[in-house]
């Protein structure tokens, strides 16, 4: 687990990696974590992980200085990034559900060299963050998401803006790798031993002693379709030429998974609105008793063993992918992971909760269950109704007032609700860590979370005009729903770009290599080439064909001007 002295605060990271003298406007909210689905499928006759879900949402602004119309707001939307956190007993798994950019960053007007990296800077600051605030001893960390080419994600009509670049397939699987590699590089590379020495590990760890005493990092892609070193041309390079790979041609799923002995179906995590998922949904239609509804809750009909008809293996599984509408229309996909080992823990861990900590949980579920239904009303007891009805009562009619509905409260009265049962989890239990210094400006309901995020998915991004008003909007509505006034911090970067090194590669000019030597015409001089401005090369390297001389011929005849052969040279016939 990192260590909190060395932990730093989100708006210092984001200083240290924009560009100097360039201030961004943030943006984010979150959820405290509330019971979800499990990611991966119970074994047959098993139970599925009690899992947690907490939603985080990051978007940043810009104000450009040359503003077309004062009178509209000056600030725009540059970027939104959605990471999801699932947390269970042993694994907490960071899944980068959606990023999207709106292409306004070109108003600032920033030099080549910095005009690309501010948003991947952005997305590799934000997501590293979250892996060192969530990290929990001796507990995995999985870095997660699939990278699959769209027009737009997160902000509507965006593609209209001729600035945008849209990467295409291959082009976004390289960025996202370029993004979190530096996550991995933070980290120790894991040891390669032979096979007797993992044996022998794993019994000194059963008997009590451990060699691992740091955390490791290691990537991981998955292109269905691709063989393994046309995959590793998408990862990038080692920063020294010496240094090994940290990425490898692979999947992680049986490291991560719960029970790797398990049938396929157990073994691969169920995201929202990922292709994995859509073909588990899919293969889980051939198993017995499926319209029981026990695999909704993430479990196993209880007949038969868990095994589909068509799949029986995990590497058929990833074969079976690259036939998928997603993989086999032109375009790649991208499955991406990052593991972080942490040194193996001694210490005995606990089947169950305290009472107090599941006292909590329960009451946090509950309150969460209960936001999006009305108030009932209070039955009266029957003891009262017949007390009443036995007795007779006298006097003065008392004066009743009329009940005033409460169901449809307005938003401040639901986030004071919210942050009021926000307020209830504990920041520390056996499923999860939740410290406030990593939660968003406003902590949402998922109920309120997913109103917001309906905010920005009803606007318009297509032109200057439209995002201005919708990032106005965005931020008032988010606002409201928060029950805050001001919500957005403001980050100026702190990195220097040397200016020199990009001087000097502009100044060297580059040299065309030709692999066809044309011939010379005639007309053409010498040094006809070089007042075009072509380079030519020395004339020590030219290697020149060698010149034959011709032979001398006999003069000509001064009257008819016709050439004799000399006396040697003619073969008379002799005389008889």
């Amino acid at each position: 687990m990192a260590d909190t002295s060395d932990r730093k605060l989100l708006k210092d990271l984001l200083a240290e990696q924009l560009p100097k003298d360039v201030p961004f406007t943030f943006y984010h909210y979150s959820t405290p974590p509330s019971k979800s689905p499990a990611l991966f499928s119970a074994p047959p006759h098993g139970k599925s992980e009690r899992t947690y879900c907490e939603s985080h949402f990051l978007s940043a602004t810009i104000t450009p200085k040359d503003a077309p119309d004062p009178r509209l707001p000056a600030e725009l939307l540059v970027l939104a990034i959605e990471v999801l956190i699932y947390t269970t007993k042993r694994l907490t798994t960071i899944f980068v559900s959606k990023a999207d950019s709106t292409g306004y960053l070109s108003e600032l007007h920033l030099p080549r060299s910095q005009s690309g990296s501010p948003l991947k800077s952005i997305c590799g600051t934000f997501v590293s963050w979250l892996a060192r605030e969530r990290q929990r001893e001796a507990k995995k960390l999985v870095i997660s998401l699939f990278a699959r080419a769209q027009d737009q994600y997160l902000f509507p009509a965006s593609i209209d803006n001729k600035n945008k670049h849209v990467l295409d397939d291959r082009g976004l699987v390289k960025w996202w790798c370029k993004v979190l590699d530096p996550i991995i590089w933070e980290y120790q590379a894991e040891e390669r031993k032979p096979f007797r020495d993992k044996l022998a590990e794993s019994e000194s760890e059963s008997s009590g002693t451990s060699s691992q005493s740091a955390t490791t990092a290691k990537g991981y892609l998955v292109i269905p379709g691709y063989e393994p070193y046309d995959t590793l041309r998408y990862v990038p390079p080692s920063p020294a030429p010496s240094t090994p790979r940290r990425w490898a041609a692979a999947h992680p799923l049986l490291q991560i998974a719960p029970h790797p002995a398990a049938p396929p179906r157990c073994l691969v995590p169920h995201f929202p609105d990922d292709p994995k998922a859509r073909f588990l949904d899919e293969l889980d239609e051939e198993l017995p008793d499926r319209g029981e509804g026990v695999i909704a809750d993430g479990g196993t009909p209880s007949r038969g063993n868990g095994m589909w008809k068509s799949v029986k293996t995990l590497d058929q599984f990833w074969d079976f992918m690259a036939f998928r509408q997603e993989c086999s229309s032109g375009r790649i996909v991208g499955f991406i992971w990052v593991v972080l080992t942490p040194p193996k823990d001694l210490t005995p861990e606990e089947d169950e909760d305290t009472p107090s900590q599941l006292s909590q949980l329960s009451q946090q579920s509950a309150l969460d269950s209960q936001e999006s239904l009305p108030t009932p009303r209070k039955k009266k007891s029957t003891t009262n109704k017949r007390r009443t009805k036995s007795g007779k009562r006298y006097g003065p009619i008392p004066l009743i007032l009329p009940r005033i509905k409460t169901s449809s409260s307005n938003l401040s009265t639901t986030s004071t609700t919210s942050t009021a049962s926000a307020s209830k989890v504990p920041e520390n239990s056996p499923y999860f860590t939740w410290p406030s210094s990593s939660r968003g400006t406003i902590c949402f309901s998922t109920k309120n979370y997913n109103r917001a995020h309906e905010v920005l998915i009803h606007s318009s991004f297509a032109t200057r005009t439209a995002t201005a008003r919708s990032t106005q909007q965005f931020k008032k509505e988010v606002a409201v729903l928060g029950g805050v006034a001001e919500w957005g911090w403001t980050v100026v970067g702190k990195k220097e770009v040397d200016m020199s090194a990009a001087s000097e590669v502009k100044s060297v000019t580059p040299v065309t290599v030709m692999g066809v030597r044309k011939k010379r015409k005639d007309g053409d001089a010498p040094g006809a080439s070089e007042a075009n401005g072509a380079q030519t090369l020395d004339a020590g390297l030219v290697r020149k064909k060698a010149k034959v001389e011709p032979t001398p011929a006999a003069p000509a005849d001064g009257a008819n001007g016709v050439q004799v052969l000399g006396a040697g040279l003619v073969r008379r016939k002799p005389k008889s």
